[in-house]
């Protein structure tokens, strides 16, 4: 079996049947696939929509674990998977017809490759034909130096023994899982391919992990996106990139450049003083703070100053979070978001 496709499935009822039947139009013989399905304690129908492709396709299977998260589930799925290639799905998105195939068509007799790349789209934009050619050939360090550090993990097919090799599974984090396993994965320098084909749809919702807003939401989610950073800082010093002088500064400019998300979770978080001094003790820990300037461009110098410059100091911190929380996460995210996605 060549490829194994891992979908964790938690309380998404109203948009599994989607998901389920967009892989079904990959263009793979049934043989060729398994799709496990990894029911993380859903509530919901869910289980059932799941049992009823199960009875109806061979190649899916079910995999049912206590409600433990979406990193739990993934590293479940990997120790389940039969196939020599593993990839994700998220069980709220879905795929273009034909699209696995097409990414992975031209390498489909490549013994050296160890990753295999495509691209990824918001649902709501425009869907074109997908194409497939050959757009990269080369090692991880390459692959950084010239497109940066993609955030999803659903963007790579993975050598099933490369992953087993490495030891390398997801820390069971709620926010920068994603983006830990990927960063992990190409400091490894492994032989990664890919082509331009656009195959991936990306479902946002209001009440997903990345839009969600209370404060003790995002106080876990600062937490563990420190405790992710923090990861990447220890695996980067075992790395050999920063022998490689581009490609290390591509990957430091990549990882200040993502660093507004865990700005906009401080400020959701809304600490006291002590907490402030504690979490601030934290960020310059994990090498989050201060943040240093990722592109030569006067806006981007603007953005930096003034996030260090909120969490420089606790009262200007106090009045950071009062206009976030008060004006623009209720007035102008929403109006962000609307015109995004026209």
């Amino acid at each position: 079996m060549k490829w194994s496709i891992i979908i964790p499935v938690y309380n998404v009822e109203q948009y599994l049947s989607k998901c389920l039947d967009s892989v079904l139009r990959q263009g793979w013989k049934e043989n060729e696939y398994e799709v496990l399905l990894v029911n993380d304690g859903s509530k919901d129908r869910s289980l059932s929509i799941c049992e009823q492709y199960a009875k109806e396709h061979k190649n899916f299977r079910i995999i049912n674990q206590e409600n433990a998260g979406v990193s739990a589930a993934r590293n479940n799925g990997i120790e389940h998977a039969q196939g020599e290639f593993v990839g994700f799905l998220d069980s709220d998105d879905y795929l273009l017809d034909n699209g696995y195939s097409l990414a992975t068509c031209p390498f489909n007799n490549r013994t050296d490759v160890d990753i295999i790349h495509f691209y990824s789209s918001y649902d709501f934009w425009e869907k074109e034909s997908i194409k497939n050619d050959i757009t990269f050939d080369g090692t991880g360090f390459d692959f950084i130096n010239n497109f940066g550090l993609p955030s999803f993990c659903w963007l790579f097919f993975y050598r099933k023994s490369f992953l087993d090799k490495n030891n390398l599974r997801f820390k069971k984090y709620v926010v920068g899982e994603d983006s830990l396993f990927t960063t992990a994965m190409l400091l490894l320098n492994p032989r990664i391919v890919s082509t331009n084909a656009d195959i991936y749809r990306y479902v946002v919702r209001d009440d997903s992990a990345t839009t969600r807003r209370s404060k003790d939401f995002a106080r876990r989610c600062v937490t563990d996106y420190l405790n992710s950073i923090n990861d990447i800082r220890i695996a980067t010093i075992k790395s050999e990139i920063n022998q490689y002088p581009l490609p290390f500064k591509r990957f430091i400019d990549t990882i200040n450049s993502k660093k507004m998300f865990g700005f906009s979770r401080l400020m959701t978080a809304d600490y006291s003083k002590q907490e402030y001094i504690d979490i601030i003790k934290r960020c310059k820990e994990s090498s989050f703070y201060p943040i240093k300037n990722f592109a030569p461009t006067l806006k981007n110098k603007i953005q930096c100053k003034l996030m260090n410059m909120t969490m420089d100091n606790y009262y200007i911190y106090k009045i950071g979070c009062f206009l976030f929380n008060r004006i623009i996460v209720p007035y102008i995210m929403p109006k962000l978001r609307v015109s995004f996605k026209k």
